[in-house]
């Protein structure tokens, strides 16, 4: 019996992972702003 993959990040994870792939693509302003992008993307998830 296979069982079903986790395929989710934790915040602490995702924001690992974003920083060095920010630097790679030199988008600066989106690495400071991730945050701020991310909640918003939470809100209007809910709503």
């Amino acid at each position: 019996m296979a069982l079903p993959r986790r395929r989710g990040l934790t915040e602490q994870a995702s924001g690992a992972a974003i920083d060095p792939a920010c630097r790679l693509l030199r988008l600066p302003p989106i690495r400071h702003e991730f945050n701020d992008i991310a909640d918003r993307a939470v809100k209007d998830q809910m709503t």
